[in-house]
C-alpha cells in the first residue's frame, strides 16, 4: 500500500487523517492481477488492449489449457485503491488512468466550449474504461440487437446475445433474481448503490405524479424510471480487471504485460502475423501463432488498424501508409452525447465536497459500506423516455435522462466550459448544492469518424463525433431537457428546494422565456460525452461496403485478426455500453473457442436457464419486451 501515490491523486481524501484506515478497508479486494514482465516470443493469442472487453475476453480463451494468450496494455497495472470508491470515478479524469483526449472543433455543438472541443476521457490501465465510468448496469434494448441481425450481423440477435448478458452477471439483489430477468455466478458482480441521496425519493415521487413508471430497465420494459444497479461488488467499483483477470493471474497460459504501447499490427501477405509494441523503452515484436485481436477500444483500435494500413486508401495515401486492405475503419462512428439543466437544493443539503469530506461519512462507508462514497458517482435515478407519442406495447425508448448531484469540478474542468461563461452561468451557485439533469438521446442518427493525425502511434487520433449533424438528435434532447424541467419543477422536489439557476447562459439570453429555443441554445452551446463511443469497425455482412468485420469479427481481407470491442457495434444500444461491450467479448470468446480443440476439452452448451428452473418456472425470456 503506497500512501504517497495514493495521495498524489486528486481526491477528496488525499489530507485526511483517515486516509490510511480507508486505503486498508478498500485492500480488502484486489483491483487488478499482477502483470508479467518477460514474455514469450510467439502465443497462439495476442489481445490488444485491456479494457471492459479484452479483459473479458483474455480469461475466457485462456480457460483453454492447450492456448497461450498474451494481453497488452498500454496503461498501468497499479490501479490505486482510491479507485474503488464508486462516488469518485470522476476525480481520476486528466490523470494516469485516462487517455485524456479532445474532439476536433465541433461544428453543430460547442459555441460555449474552449476552441469548440470536448474533453474525451476513456480509461488506461488494466480494465480500460470501467476503471473510469460511472459503473451502471444497463444492457440496452432488445430492439438494438435485432437489428444489428437485421442490417446482417447474423448471430447477434437479441435471442443470440441474452445468454452472455446472464452469463457475465452475478446479481446480489433478490428482489432482481426473482423477476427471472439476471443471473448469479458469472465474474461481474451488481448490486444497488447504498446511497440514498435527499433528492432520490422526492424525484421518483414526482416521476410517479406525472404518470411515468418505475421499472427495472434491464427485464421486460427498458421504458421508466429506473432504480439503478451498478457494478459494484461488497460497494467497490468492479472493473473487468478485478472480475476476469484477477480470478485467472495464475494461469500458466496468460501472461498480462502493462505499459505496452502497441506501434502496429504485423502483416504478411494479408494475414496477421503479430504486433510491434514499446515496452521499457524497447521496440518489441511477439508472434501469433493463431490470431492478433484488437480490443483497443472505437478510438484506439481504428487508429491500431489505420497505423497497420487497414483503412480507407484515400487517407493512408495521404500518410503514405501503405494500403493493405481498403476498407471503411473509422467510419460509422456514433456516440451519445448529452445536455445538462443545472439546479440548486436547499441550504440544508450539503454539496458533494462537505459529503465526501465529512468524517462521520467517510467512516460509514468503512465500517459499513453505505452512505455518499457509495454512490454511483452521485447519479441518484435514470430514465428511459419517448420523445413522441407511442402506443402503449412499443418500448424503444428514445432518450435517456439521469439526475445527478455535481460538484463545482464538473462545469469548470470537465466539460470544457470556457472560462468566462462557467463564471456567468455556473459561478455564483458554485458554493451551493447543486443537480443536474442530464438528457442523452439513444439513437443518434449522426455519424462521425476517426481518423489519423499522423503516422505516430503516440499521437492521438482526430476523433470528430460530429454531434448534431443530423438536428432530430437535437431536438430528441431538447425533449429531455424538457422532461427533466418538468421532474424537477414538480411539487415533491420542492422537499428538497430545488430551484432552476437564475443565471442566464451567455449567449442564450435572447431565447430565455421560450423552453424550446432555451434549451435549444444551451444544447448548442455545450454538450458532454458519456463515453458510449462505438462503430468505427462495423461488422455486419461482409459483401456490404460499409462494413469492417464479418460476424464473427474476424477483419475483411486479413486472416488471423479479429476485432473485439465496442467498434463492431453497427448500431449504439439504446444505454450504457460497458455491459453490451462485455457481452460482445463474452460471445467473441465462445467463437474463437470453437476453433480450439484440447484433447481434456468438453464442450458444454451454456444454457443460462436451468438455474431459473426452480425461481420462475413459468419465465420465457422471447416474451414481452427487453
Amino acid at each position: 500500500m503506497d500512501i504517497a501515490a495514493e495521495r498524489a491523486y486528486p481526491t477528496p481524501f488525499a489530507n485526511s487523517p483517515l486516509l490510511p484506515l480507508l486505503l486498508f478497508s478498500l485492500a480488502t479486494q484486489r483491483n487488478a492481477p499482477r502483470p508479467v514482465n518477460v514474455f514469450r516470443e510467439e502465443y497462439d493469442y495476442i489481445i490488444v488492449g485491456a479494457g471492459s472487453a479484452g479483459t473479458t475476453l483474455a480469461a475466457r480463451l485462456s480457460e483453454e489449457p492447450c492456448v497461450s494468450v498474451l494481453l497488452l496494455e498500454a496503461g498501468t497495472d497499479k490501479i490505486p485503491l482510491l479507485n474503488e470508491i464508486p462516488a469518485i470515478g470522476r476525480n481520476f479524469w486528466f490523470t494516469n488512468l485516462d487517455w485524456q483526449f479532445k474532439t476536433v472543433p465541433q461544428k453543430h455543438t460547442g459555441e460555449a466550449l474552449v476552441n469548440r472541443q470536448m474533453i474525451w476521457p476513456s480509461g488506461k490501465g488494466l480494465g480500460g474504461s470501467s476503471i473510469l465510468n460511472a459503473m451502471l448496469f444497463i444492457r440496452g434494448n432488445r430492439k438494438n440487437y435485432d437489428d444489428w441481425a437485421a442490417q446482417g450481423a447474423a448471430g447477434w440477435s437479441f435471442k443470440d446475445v441474452w445468454p452472455y448478458f446472464i452469463k457475465m452477471e452475478d446479481n446480489r439483489n433478490a428482489e432482481y433474481l426473482l423477476n427471472g430477468y439476471h443471473g448469479m455466478g458469472g465474474p461481474l458482480t451488481v448490486e444497488k448503490p447504498k446511497y440514498q441521496a435527499e433528492v432520490k425519493s422526492p424525484i421518483l415521487e414526482a416521476a410517479q405524479k406525472l404518470g411515468f413508471k418505475i421499472v427495472d430497465s434491464n427485464a421486460a420494459h427498458q421504458t421508466g424510471f429506473n432504480e439503478l444497479q451498478a457494478t459494484y461488488r461488497n460497494q467497490q467499483r468492479c472493473s473487468t480487471a478485478k472480475a476476469y483477470l484477477v480470478p485467472a493471474e495464475n494461469r500458466t497460459n496468460l501472461d498480462i504485460v502493462a505499459g505496452a504501447h502497441v506501434r502496429k499490427i504485423i502483416l504478411h501477405k494479408r494475414r496477421a502475423m503479430g504486433v510491434q509494441f514499446d515496452f521499457r523503452n524497447t521496440t518489441c515484436e511477439v508472434k501469433a501463432r493463431r490470431e492478433v485481436i484488437m480490443s483497443a477500444g472505437t478510438t484506439n483500435t481504428a487508429q491500431l488498424l489505420m497505423l497497420s494500413g487497414i483503412g480507407p486508401r484515400e487517407h493512408l495515401e495521404k500518410f503514405r501508409i501503405p494500403v493493405v486492405v481498403d476498407l471503411p475503419v473509422g467510419n460509422n462512428f456514433q456516440d451519445h452525447c448529452a445536455a445538462i439543466l443545472p439546479f440548486t437544493l436547499g441550504p440544508g443539503i450539503p454539496t458533494v465536497k462537505q459529503k465526501l469530506t465529512n468524517p462521520q461519512n467517510i467512516q460509514e462507508f468503512i465500517h459499513h459500506r453505505r452512505g455518499p462514497l457509495a454512490a454511483a458517482e452521485f447519479i441518484s435515478t435514470l430514465a428511459f423516455l419517448n420523445s413522441l407519442p407511442v402506443s402503449p406495447d412499443v418500448d424503444f425508448p428514445d432518450y435517456q435522462i439521469y439526475f445527478a448531484e455535481i460538484p463545482k469540478d464538473v462545469p469548470e474542468q470537465q466539460i470544457g466550459l470556457k472560462p468566462e461563461i462557467y463564471k456567468a452561468a455556473f459561478g455564483p451557485y458554485e458554493n451551493s448544492p447543486m443537480l443536474a439533469c442530464i438528457s442523452q438521446h439513444l439513437q443518434p442518427r449522426s455519424r462521425g469518424t476517426v481518423r489519423l493525425k499522423s503516422t505516430n502511434p503516440y499521437d492521438s487520433p482526430a476523433i470528430d463525433p460530429n454531434y448534431f449533424e443530423n438536428p432530430e438528435d437535437l431536438r430528441v434532447i431538447v425533449e429531455g431537457m424538457k422532461t427533466c424541467q418538468k421532474i424537477m419543477m414538480c411539487d415533491p422536489m420542492q422537499k428538497v428546494g430545488a430551484k432552476p439557476f437564475e443565471t442566464v447562459f451567455p449567449g442564450c439570453e435572447q431565447f430565455f422565456g421560450n423552453e424550446d429555443l432555451y434549451f435549444t441554445c444551451l444544447a448548442r452551446g455545450a454538450v458532454i460525452t458519456l463515453s458510449h463511443q462505438v462503430g468505427t469497425a462495423k461488422m455486419g455482412d461482409p459483401r456490404d461496403p460499409t462494413t469492417v468485420v464479418d460476424p464473427l469479427l474476424r477483419v475483411k481481407g486479413i486472416e488471423g485478426l479479429r476485432v473485439v470491442d465496442a467498434s463492431v457495434m453497427p448500431i449504439v444500444p439504446s444505454g450504457n455500453t460497458n455491459v453490451p461491450t462485455i457481452m460482445v467479448a463474452e460471445k467473441a470468446a465462445d467463437v474463437i473457442k470453437q476453433s480450439i480443440q484440447c484433447q481434456s476439452y468438453k464442450h458444454h452448451s451454456y444454457n443460462p436457464y436451468e438455474s431459473y428452473s426452480d425461481i420462475n418456472p413459468l419465465f420465457n425470456p422471447w416474451e414481452g419486451h427487453f
